[in-house]
């Protein structure tokens, strides 16, 4: 069985629902960007919305950005980057204890994984301004990010504007990119019969070659 949250019980969850989220890598990326979208859904310049007829800000993953929107309206994409665990607790295993009377451990560790951000526009001022703003958020709203399940959000950083050409048309645009890495707090408990039972398939299958 394996459940994610930090010993002060913040679970991973939706923002936006509330709802858990026990996928760290899901967790990661989906709380990332409703963030970001309630935060521009109070503002009045870059006011997002869930209508893409209507937003004045797309706030999106890399699978469903709406590409041909970007040339109207600036846009904010999220891509997750490589998830590892940390190998902490007793003897680097992430054990945090073990139950002699039935045989069963308990695990305990941090996965960190990383998120990119990249603020594009068509024109290059309001990229750094926009970028700048969620750098800020990610900084300063750290403690309440931290509730909905966030061990740590370290390592963020802002990069410098760059120019991407299309190729074929004359449309311009630019963009700033942001990362950082963030931890969740994962705890799994491997009890004894599902041990035996492992070591029966194992065996079983070895036999079988």
């Amino acid at each position: 069985m394996i459940t994610a949250g930090d010993a002060k019980g913040n679970e991973p969850q939706s923002i936006a629902t509330g709802k858990r989220i026990p996928n760290s890598a899901i967790f990661l990326k989906r709380t990332a960007l409703e963030f970001l979208q309630i935060v521009f859904s109070c503002r009045e310049d870059y006011k997002y919305d869930p209508d893409d007829t209507i937003t004045g800000i797309q706030i999106s993953d890399s699978h469903a950005a709406d590409l041909s929107s970007m040339n109207v309206r600036p846009a904010i994409i999220a891509v997750r980057g490589p998830i590892s665990w940390r190998n902490l607790g007793l003897g680097g295993g992430a054990v945090s204890s073990r139950n002699m009377k039935t045989g069963s451990y308990s695990f305990a560790d941090l996965l960190t994984g990383s998120i990119s951000l990249s603020v594009i526009s068509r024109e290059g001022i309001e990229a750094e301004q926009i970028a700048h703003t969620v750098f800020s958020l990610f900084k300063y709203f750290r403690p309440e990010l931290q509730k909905y399940g966030f061990f740590t959000i370290q390592n963020l950083s802002m990069g410098s504007e760059s120019l991407i050409e299309q190729e074929g048309t004359d449309d311009v645009t630019y963009a700033v990119p942001i990362s950082m890495t963030a931890s969740v707090a994962e705890t799994a408990l491997l009890v004894d019969d599902v041990g035996r039972k492992l070591k029966k398939v194992v065996i079983e299958t070895l036999t079988n070659f």
